[in-house]
């Protein structure tokens, strides 16, 4: 035991026969995991705030609708009032109450909306402002006149490029135009579907999200006039709920599918709702491991490079030493117990520089605006500027994977160490 302290002590010193190289390498080093840390931080603020904004743009953390609509998006599958009233007194019960942040019944369909200008397909989006508030960003992404409110009968709502294809402002009067759900009477009768319909609206306000596909083709008004226009009163065609945590989505749905039981519906979490988000997030994490493979080769590289070199060249010291009745595999654990010095230092300069940087980031954030010169590309669906988020889990499994790197890297010039050979190892030249 004594015999081994004093191999790590001898091989700290000897880290310092050189401090301006040792501290150099050390911060080389350190900035890999340094990276680490912020490519891991940001990778997962990225994600939680993609799945916050997806969300609030899309489906919500849960959607309840009929049976079938995800794989047909059949505008004849309607929830009726009941099963809308069934769930909201679930969601509501107490036992859920700190756990959901919003829920609002919406009408969707497709149609045509035209000015005295132009005239453009849209997708329709009926909802009761109050609750929408609630679960969605549009409303807060208004940027010219106000969003929808309950006694408001004819407003309507319509993203900054389509209201520039139309060439309408806010109190312009446009009129949408589509198709009335056919009631089972009328299958009867028209084999073609229901009637087209219209309706004159006035735009009350105009949104920007960012994303080409919301800005330009989706409209929201409120639910009453939507399902007057579609002939459906008392149904819609899905209900969003919005949870204060994702973790949570499972759980819920859980419940929603027990409460509902035997009615034809389905209860499907935002990764089964939104597959294409699901699977981005999947590719971005593929990416992010690659990348961090990377960097920890390059910590591993470094590590091995600089352990090596200090072994090659230090080959009369070793002979020396096996001259004076040190075994090799004495030699072989004091070269590990330098690696293993340096590797502490490296991580002390790592923690220290990334944690200062992971705070940086999650206080003041990364703009992506100056990558993209103060714009962003139309298919991001989160903010410009990305707020970086590092558990202890994270921060502690990214020390032991240098760590272990370091260590495993360290056996390969040990082993170099330990086969120095006496006879050419003492000669001087």
């Amino acid at each position: 035991m004594m015999g081994a302290l004093l191999l790590v002590k001898i091989g700290w010193r000897n880290l310092w026969r050189n401090p301006r190289g040792t501290l150099l390498t050390a911060l080389a080093l350190g900035l890999g995991l340094t990276l680490l840390l912020i490519s891991l931080g940001l990778l997962d603020g990225s994600h939680e705030q993609m799945i916050r904004n997806g969300v609030r743009f899309g489906t919500g953390h849960i959607v309840i609708q009929a049976q079938g609509y995800q794989e047909t998006g059949s505008l004849e599958l309607l929830l009726p009032a009941r099963v809308v009233s069934t769930a909201g007194e679930f969601l509501h019960t107490e036992a859920l109450k700190h756990v959901l942040r919003g829920v609002s019944p919406r009408l969707l369909a497709s149609g045509l909306l035209s000015s005295a200008a132009n005239a453009s397909g849209v997708s329709m989006m009926g909802v009761i402002p109050k609750e929408e508030r609630t679960v969605s960003l549009i409303p807060q992404r208004i940027i010219e006149g106000n969003y929808l409110v309950d006694d408001q009968q004819s407003g309507v709502v319509i993203g900054v490029e389509l209201a520039h294809k139309l060439a309408v402002k806010i109190g312009a009067k446009v009129v949408f135009m589509t198709q009335a759900v056919p009631t089972p009477d009328s299958k009867a009768a028209d084999a073609g579907g229901g009637e087209m319909q219209s309706t004159l609206l006035r735009v009350s306000g105009i949104f920007r999200t960012g994303i080409q596909a919301i800005d330009a083709h989706v409209i929201q008004l409120p639910l009453p006039e939507a399902q007057a226009l579609l002939g459906v009163p008392d149904r819609v065609t899905q209900v969003v709920v919005l949870l204060e945590r994702e973790d949570d989505s499972l759980m819920v749905a859980q419940g929603l599918r027990k409460q509902l039981t035997g009615v034809p519906v389905e209860v499907l979490p935002w990764r089964e709702s939104m597959p294409t988000l699901a699977q981005l997030f999947v590719l971005d994490e593929a990416f992010n491991y690659v990348m961090n493979g990377v960097v920890l080769a390059m910590v591993g590289l470094g590590i091995l490079n600089t352990i090596l070199m200090r072994v090659l060249g230090r080959r009369y010291e070793f002979g020396l030493c096996s001259a004076l009745g040190l075994r090799p595999a004495q030699l072989a654990v004091m070269i590990i117990g330098e690696s293993l010095a340096l590797t502490a230092i490296s991580l002390t300069l790592g923690l220290v520089l990334g944690l200062s940087a992971q705070h940086y980031f999650a206080t003041a954030g990364l703009d992506l605006r100056w990558f993209f010169n103060s714009s962003l590309p139309t298919a991001l669906v989160f903010d410009p500027i990305i707020y970086s988020r590092l558990s202890l889990t994270r921060i502690a499994s990214s020390l032991g994977i240098v760590f272990l790197t370091a260590t495993i890297i360290s056996f390969y010039p040990a082993f170099k160490a330990a086969r120095t050979e006496l006879p050419g190892a003492l000669k001087v030249f």
